[in-house]
């Protein structure tokens, strides 16, 4: 399928189009033999980019660093690597942010650590997973914005800030801090499950679906009717993630009671 035809196929927009055509081009470089990547991409620009390079019948990869990244990139590999993580050229790195001193005060969320990366001139799509710990923050970023950061992040807000480069293999044990919701439902619908993570009714969940705001297993979706499956994640943006856990019987009134796991 040529370029124009994939994009008068897949792109709403003249930005989406755009994308498409910035994927392709690195699809097309990957084929003289060399490894190329993508800058993160969110999950809306996701979801384009994997029906679009499906229908053109090109390989590649999605990488955020550790198994549940909400963001990543596109890695487009020549036949001799297996695995993106093998190429010494690889662009994704982990740092660990650990905020100084015993006594923290008001608890700082994902919009400070952002907020705080953004200061610094770093563009939005060099910044992967930002994953908030109780006394700090594990953050995935491309090479070139995570030495800015170890050279010129010095606090976040008024909080003194210790940063250290960790092995992208230590990311299998890396986790967001989860909080546990015991929850029963009448069906694994998508707008009642966001509805019970989120603190919404059901009318709210499905008009945030319905606005392109919730995202499941990483791909935007506008059907509040989707079926939610154990495992899944599910994001709303500006209100963060919920993972489904599992299925653990049905109550005296047939509803299911369900785990969700909402990131902190």
């Amino acid at each position: 399928m040529e370029k124009r035809e994939l994009m008068h196929r897949f792109a709403q927009s003249k930005e989406e189009e755009l994308l498409i055509g910035r994927l392709l081009d690195l699809a097309r470089r990957a084929e003289k033999g060399y490894a190329v990547y993508s800058r993160f991409l969110n999950p809306h620009e996701r979801a384009i980019a994997e029906r679009t390079l499906r229908a053109a019948g090109i390989n590649f990869r999605l990488e955020g660093g550790y198994r549940e990244a909400e963001r990543a990139i596109l890695a487009f590999l020549p036949e001799y690597l297996q695995e993106a993580q093998e190429d010494p050229q690889f662009p994704v790195c982990l740092l660990s942010l650990q905020i100084k001193g015993s006594d923290f005060g008001k608890k700082l969320t994902h919009r400070d650590y952002l907020g705080s990366l953004m200061a610094l001139r770093i563009e939005r799509e060099m910044i992967g997973d930002i994953l908030v710990q109780e006394t700090g923050a594990y953050l995935f970023l491309l090479k070139q914005a995570a030495q800015v950061v170890l050279q010129e992040l010095k606090k976040i807000g008024s909080h003194g800030v210790e940063i250290k480069e960790l092995l992208l293999t230590q990311a299998e044990v890396v986790e967001a801090e989860k909080e546990e919701l015991r929850v029963f439902v009448a069906s694994m619908r998508l707008d009642t499950i966001v509805a019970e993570g989120f603190g919404l009714s059901r009318s709210q969940a499905a008009a945030q679906i319905e606005s392109g705001l919730v995202s499941l297993r990483h791909c935007e979706c506008m059907r509040p009717s989707a079926e939610v499956g154990e495992g899944d994640v599910i994001s709303l943006k500006g209100s963060g993630r919920v993972t489904v856990g599992k299925v653990g019987g049905i109550s005296r009134k047939g509803r299911l009671c369900l785990s969700l796991y909402r990131w902190k």
